[in-house]
């Protein structure tokens, strides 16, 4: 049977990371969660209020700073402010003023988490940092949100209807609500649910911008998106299907033109393994079928057993993981895959180019 179709968007003109920040359970900036990342060092610990099945205390990953029982809207709201914070206040000139665009990452639907999460953090952002030229688009669309999110931006970017994009995910799932129906339902990591992963939380942000845009401002482009890459899984984790990866290959072989047009193999690859079989078996799928795209070295980095799964935050977390990778040159090559799948079946991937090319000469 044939493979799901993909959809591939590749940036007419260049479109560059000009900046990232983060905030996860390892490190309340990029750099110091991607050096815990590198270290290896895990951060999963009992929560102190929260009690699974057998009555012992759950393991999960928490914010340093956020107390156990801020509420789950209002957790997702400072993890994302405070990974926007750091990255550049961007407003323009009088004689230049810059149209903005926000795109907002969230969870799907789940048991404890508040209708419309995505519209209600997204305003809450807005109000929190306080710009008027800011335009929003929320994405609620789980792992694959961010990589998703970034598909929007650049197309934004590429057809003159922003001059710069901020994309963060945000994810949290510090809600007795949702921790209790995870451990239910085999999800939450335990000693009866040997299949289940430790749930994080935590924001990702990335500043994308055009070459002009880029030199005007005197951003230093750290990356280029070269191009993302989405299709549909139709066999979900929830399914009694067995899924043989053909969303995941879909959105692997939908870079190839790319990848084979540039003959330049894919040598670094970052994704939301977390432990789960399914997803594990749905990689050794789509990477038999996609070989060809990936260099014999190529490295894979599945940060979840430092810093948890940390959901819709998924794909800009990565950016931070890959960026550092290839600042301190310890990558493998210069290009990366960066990977995720939503609950639903949505699959993302994006391609980033290091070290970034000079938008001077784009």
């Amino acid at each position: 049977m044939p493979l799901p179709s993909s959809s591939i968007y590749v940036p007419k003109k260049p479109i560059y990371l000009a900046a990232i920040g983060a905030r996860t359970g390892v490190g309340l900036t990029a750099e110091s969660s991607a050096a815990a990342v590198r270290a290896g060092i895990s951060a999963i610990s009992e929560h102190p209020n929260f009690i699974d099945q057998l009555g012992e205390p759950m393991r999960l990953v928490r914010d340093a700073l956020l107390e156990p029982d801020v509420k789950l809207a209002d957790r997702m709201t400072e993890l994302a402010v405070s990974a926007l914070l750091q990255l550049p206040q961007i407003d323009g000139t009088a004689d230049r003023p810059l149209n903005s665009l926000l795109v907002v990452c969230t969870p799907e639907p789940r048991p404890g988490l508040p209708a419309k999460i995505a519209e209600t953090v997204g305003a809450a952002i807005s109000q929190r940092l306080r710009r008027t030229n800011l335009r929003v688009q929320s994405l609620a669309q789980g792992h694959a949100a961010g990589l998703v999110g970034f598909g929007l931006a650049a197309k934004a970017l590429d057809e003159g209807r922003a001059d710069v994009a901020a994309v963060v995910g945000v994810d949290s799932y510090h809600d007795i609500n949702t921790l209790g129906w995870m451990d239910e339902t085999g999800q939450l990591k335990s000693e009866v649910n040997r299949d289940g992963f430790f749930p994080g939380e935590g924001a990702g942000a990335c500043l994308l911008v055009r070459a002009d845009v880029a030199k005007a401002l005197r951003l230093t482009p750290l990356a280029r998106l070269t191009a993302i890459s989405t299709a549909l899984e139709t066999i979900t984790i929830n399914s009694e299907e067995v899924c043989v990866g053909e969303g995941l290959s879909a959105a692997f072989l939908g870079l190839a033109p790319v990848v084979e047009a540039a003959n330049q193999q894919i040598t670094d690859t970052y994704c939301d393994l977390n432990g789960q079989r399914y997803r594990s078996e749905e990689l050794v799928y789509s990477a038999m079928r996609a070989n060809h795209l990936f260099a014999p070295e190529v490295e894979t980095t599945h940060p979840a057993d430092c810093w948890g799964d940390v959901g819709a935050s998924s794909g800009p977390l990565f950016v931070s993981l890959a960026l550092a990778a290839s600042q301190k040159g310890y990558c493998r090559g210069s290009r990366a895959a960066l990977w995720a799948g939503s609950g639903t079946g949505r699959r993302a991937v994006a391609l980033l180019d290091f070290p970034a090319a000079n938008p001077e000469a784009a």
